[in-house]
């Protein structure tokens, strides 16, 4: 695509400035159709000569709806149109459009060549088909078909000759890019402990209710990653609450079935432990196996019961994730 050079201080020059005020025009307009102006001339009069056009000719390409001769004689008064001997030109138009001038005049000159190539080239092929050595019956004499235009190397096994390897590392296969992510939670982990706790205790529910196939590509890292995030930034540091709530989501008629990962065990967390300690809540029906419960981390110590000020930050916690203001968090 063609362009030109568009200074900053057009807006601002003194032959702007009277133009505007030559056609009583803002200067954002007077700056819009000189470029169209410039713009026209790229396509019509590539060397700045606009001796073949007329006044209504520049009026109509830059969309001027006044009288054409008022603005003809604005753009010369201003100085974008220099009146000569030998006709019209636009001023200083080399400025504008030199470089796109001397690149179209580079390509011409660079395509007559390609073409003078081309034309050299056909005139001294013409006539003169590959002379390829023949027998009577018109087979190929025996020095061109012994001519082995793919040699096999293995020819070479018993002669003193031998193929010069190639460079090394010309075989190497090519950069497979990043390397695998290290692992930020090993097994001994306390927040990977608490995810391979929670994916057993969904495993068992899921084969159970025949849905194991939504669960059987689980990410540990990302898993503990989100008890992390339930801990550290939602401040839910009483692990035996959440193992509880481990415990009694997997077997509960509703949220079995919508809390199958550590990200949703989160987001739901304050919901499920209002709900777990429901007194009218019924687990779900006995007959479905479930793994032996183990210790995450060492329960704290003294009575666990959870007091009315546990209960009530609960609420406030369980209305924050439901309005989305404090439960996702990264």
């Amino acid at each position: 695509m063609a362009w030109i050079e568009s200074h900053q201080g057009t807006d601002r020059h003194p032959k702007t400035r009277k133009l505007c005020r030559k056609l009583g025009i803002s200067t954002p307009a007077a700056v819009g159709h000189l470029h169209m102006f410039w713009w026209w001339a790229m396509d019509f009069a590539q060397d700045g000569d606009i001796s073949r056009y007329g006044p209504d000719d520049i009026a109509d390409a830059i969309e001027w709806e006044g009288d054409s001769e008022q603005l003809y004689s604005a753009l010369v008064e201003a100085g974008f149109i220099d009146e000569t001997e030998t006709g019209r030109e636009i001023h200083d138009w080399y400025a504008y459009a030199g470089r796109l001038i001397e690149t179209r005049k580079k390509d011409a000159d660079r395509k007559r060549r390609d073409r003078e190539k081309r034309k050299a080239a056909a005139d001294l092929s013409a006539g003169c088909p590959p002379d390829i050595p023949r027998t009577d019956e018109g087979q190929r004499s025996e020095s061109t078909r012994d001519l082995n235009l793919n040699p096999n190397h293995n020819q070479y096994k018993d002669k003193d000759y031998c193929p010069e390897p190639p460079p090394a590392g010309q075989d190497d296969p090519p950069p497979s890019g990043k390397g695998k992510k290290p692992d930020k939670y090993d097994p001994d982990n306390t927040y990977y402990k608490m995810a391979v706790y929670f994916k057993g205790k969904v495993d068992v529910m899921a084969k159970g209710e025949g849905i194991e196939h939504l669960t059987a590509r689980s990410n540990m890292q990302t898993w503990a990653d989100d008890f992390r995030k339930l801990v550290e930034l939602d401040k839910q540091s009483d692990t035996r609450l959440i193992q509880d709530v481990m415990d009694w989501v997997v077997k509960d008629n509703f949220w079995c079935r919508n809390v199958l990962s550590a990200e949703s065990f989160r987001k739901q967390f304050g919901k499920l432990v209002l709900a777990m300690r429901k007194p009218d809540r019924q687990p779900r029906s006995a007959g479905r196996s479930d793994k032996q419960s183990i210790d995450i981390v060492k329960p704290p110590e003294g009575d666990a019961e959870v007091s009315q000020a546990e209960v009530d930050e609960l609420m406030r916690l369980a209305e924050r994730m439901e309005a989305g203001k404090g439960g996702h968090q990264n």
